[in-house]
């Protein structure tokens, strides 16, 4: 057996003691293929010197194995480190990590730096993360070195982010995404926008996550799709402090959100989200199924954005094409909230084409309108107890 961290025993044994010895590399070499190789079995005087050594030996390897961090304090200032093809990064067994620092087994990694990984110029595929609570050390650190050209830069293929959280990060991941799988997360304190995607046929937290922070202002976005088609987003619970929930700027069709919630309770009017709950630019054939929104839009000239936004949903530029079917829009009748008063629930402006509104629901006396800029654009369905209006 070679490379980490078993080197072959010399073989000036007897020949009674040869045989459990090879049984026992045997052994060592399933283990790891099975289980993992640990972090802290590689020589090193700190956890880099660790990674370095780990990563190093596992991207040589024909079937590279997981590398697993220990239910420790870990601590990362050396990346960012460049990913490869079947890079596994693993808590210990059985560890779901959150956001919670000091509840249940942590598998903490702490980030300085400018980054803890990169994209190659090539891409990268069958990437795996979980279990692992990262941490950023500063306001400035990105988990990953944000991808700028979203058009065609290095894409990242078959990868999967689970049972992971990010904590005050400037970025999680601005990447190009290909069959690309995130969920059961927690994204808090983040400082800039913190998922910024172009891609398709992906899943995004199809059993859910959450996604809030008090540090982003009026003018970032949670989620910013630049061109997204044929991928699904679940339930993904943002409380969008401020910063719009999600952007969408363009998509050749087949992107379908269910239950994603955008939800602003307890937050106040410097808290709450200041524009949009869900800001469309751009893009054809997308759904929304059984949205919820509450608390938002409640100032949105502080965004800066111009034209500013109208709605809790602000459609404008080319989009085209748009379904939302049961989606609510909560009152305040049981919560307080700060929405103006007729501010409408979904807005169209001149240009968009062929909105379809099917069965919304405004409980706890929600406002139940719906406006367009001009007529023509916006159609509702089962919905005789709304106003469709032109303004």
């Amino acid at each position: 057996m070679t490379g980490y961290p078993y080197q072959p025993l010399a073989k000036s044994w007897g020949a009674s003691l040869q045989a459990p010895i090879d049984g026992i590399e045997k052994r060592l070499a399933v283990h790891e293929s099975t289980y993992g190789a640990p972090l802290d079995a590689f020589a090193g005087a700190d956890d880099d010197a660790k990674l370095k050594a780990a990563m190093s030996y596992a991207a040589a390897q024909t079937r590279p194995p997981a590398i697993v961090l220990a239910s420790r304090a870990h601590t990362f200032n050396g990346g960012p480190y460049e990913l490869y093809d079947g890079l596994r990064l693993v808590g210990s067994l059985g560890t779901t990590e959150r956001e919670f620092a000091s509840d249940g087994p942590q598998c903490v990694a702490t980030v300085g730096g400018s980054a803890l990984f990169s994209v190659p110029a090539a891409g990268v595929r069958n990437v795996w993360v979980s279990g692992l609570q990262f941490r950023a050390a500063s306001s400035s650190v990105h988990f990953q070195t944000p991808v700028t050209d979203l058009a065609r830069g290095p894409v990242i293929e078959d990868a999967t982010f689970v049972d992971s959280a990010w904590v005050g990060f400037a970025t999680v991941m601005h990447a190009r995404h290909l069959r690309v799988r995130i969920d059961r997360t927690y994204v808090n304190e983040g400082t800039d926008t913190q998922f910024k995607l172009a891609g398709s046929d992906n899943f995004y937290w199809q059993s859910g996550g959450f996604l809030s922070s008090t540090r982003l202002t009026a003018t970032k976005f949670y989620v910013w799709l630049t061109h997204m088609s044929r991928s699904q987003f679940g339930p993904l619970y943002i409380t969008p402090e401020r910063a719009t929930g999600i952007r969408i700027d363009g998509s050749y069709g087949g992107l379908v959100f269910t239950g994603t919630l955008l939800d602003c309770t307890g937050r106040d009017q410097t808290r709450a989200c200041q524009g949009a709950a869900i800001l469309i630019t751009g893009g054809k054939g997308m759904v929304f199924d059984k949205l919820w929104f509450f608390n938002n839009a409640v100032r949105p000239a502080s965004t800066g954005r111009n034209p500013v936004d109208r709605g809790q949903v602000f459609i404008r530029g080319s989009a085209g094409d748009l379904l939302f079917d049961g989606c609510q829009f909560g009152g305040f009748a049981a919560q307080t909230g700060y929405t103006p008063p007729g501010t409408p629930a979904i807005y169209a402006a001149t240009g968009v084409t062929s909105v379809k509104v099917v069965a919304p629901l405004a409980p706890n006396a929600g406002t139940r309108l719906l406006q367009q800029q001009s007529s023509g654009i916006v159609s509702k369905y089962a919905a005789d107890d709304w106003t469709l209006s032109v303004a």
